[in-house]
C-alpha cells in the first residue's frame, strides 16, 4: 500500500537550490534510509514530508488519515518534568481520550455521554496505555520514570522523544540523524526499538552499520 508520494519537489533557499525534481515513495512497512552529502538538503527534505515546510515545487500526496511522526535531531523536552510527566504531558490523543473517560465515570447516569468515552476507549485501545508507555520506556532503558528530563543525557532525551513519537502509533515515523551523538548503549536500545517497531521509517543517517542493519531500503541523492 502506497502511504505516500513524493512528486517533483524543489527547495531553494535564496539563489541556493538545494534539490530540484525529486520523486518517491514510501510504502506500508518499508524502512527507508535517507543518504545524501551534507548541504544537500535532508533536513528541508524531512521538514516538508513531515507537514513543517512546503515544496517550492512540485507536491507530497499522502494517503488519507495518514498520520506522520516526526523525531527531531534536538527533541524540544521540558527540563522541569520527569521521564513520566513528560509521556503524560505528550499531544498523544489517547490521553484526550482517557480525559474523557476518567470524567465520564464520574457521571454515569449520562449514559450517552458514558458510552461514547467507553467505545472512544476501546477503538484507541487505551486501557493498557500505562503498561505501554513502561514497556516501551524499559526497551529504550528509561526504566527510571522519576527522573527529570533535565539530568538526562542526550542519547537518554532522544531516546525518550521516541518513545513520545512510538506511542502515537504513527503510520509513519520520520527520523532525522536519529544516532547523533548517542553513545553505544542508546544506539543499541534505539536499534532495538526500531527493529521491532512494525510501522513504516524514513530516516536520515550517516551511520553505515545503522541503516545496513535496518534499512530495507536506501534513497540517495
Amino acid at each position: 500500500m502506497n502511504y505516500l508520494s513524493v512528486e517533483h519537489v524543489a527547495k531553494s533557499y535564496g539563489e541556493r537550490i538545494l534539490f530540484e525534481d525529486i520523486s518517491f515513495g514510501i510504502n506500508q512497512g518499508q524502512k527507508i534510509g535517507f543518504v545524501a552529502k551534507n548541504g544537500t538538503g535532508k533536513t528541508s527534505l524531512l521538514n516538508i514530508l513531515s507537514g513543517i515546510d512546503t515544496p517550492d515545487k512540485g507536491a507530497v500526496v499522502y494517503r488519507k488519515n495518514l498520520t506522520v511522526a516526526f523525531l527531531s535531531q534536538e527533541p524540544n523536552l521540558n527540563k522541569s518534568l520527569t521521564i513520566e510527566q513528560t509521556i503524560l504531558a505528550s499531544d498523544n490523543p489517547v490521553l484526550e481520550v482517557i480525559k474523557s473517560y476518567e470524567k465520564a465515570i464520574l457521571h454515569p447516569e449520562q449514559t450517552e455521554n458514558y458510552q461514547a468515552a467507553f467505545d472512544a476507549m476501546d477503538a484507541h485501545d487505551a486501557w493498557d496505555f500505562e503498561t505501554r508507555y513502561k514497556q516501551i520506556l524499559f526497551k529504550l532503558k528509561l526504566e527510571n520514570l522519576n527522573k527529570k528530563v533535565g539530568d538526562l543525557s542526550g542519547g537518554q532525551k532522544k531516546r525518550l522523544a521516541l518513545a513520545n513519537a512510538l506511542l502515537t502509533k504513527p503510520d509513519l515515523l520520520v527520523m532525522d540523524e536519529p544516532t547523533n551523538h548517542l553513545d553505544m548503549e542508546s544506539i543499541e536500545a534505539l536499534n532495538l526499538a526500531l527493529d521491532n517497531y512494525p510501522g513504516t521509517l524514513f530516516f536520515v543517517s550517516h551511520d553505515r552499520e545503522f541503516i545496513s542493519s535496518l534499512a530495507t531500503r536506501i534513497i540517495e541523492i
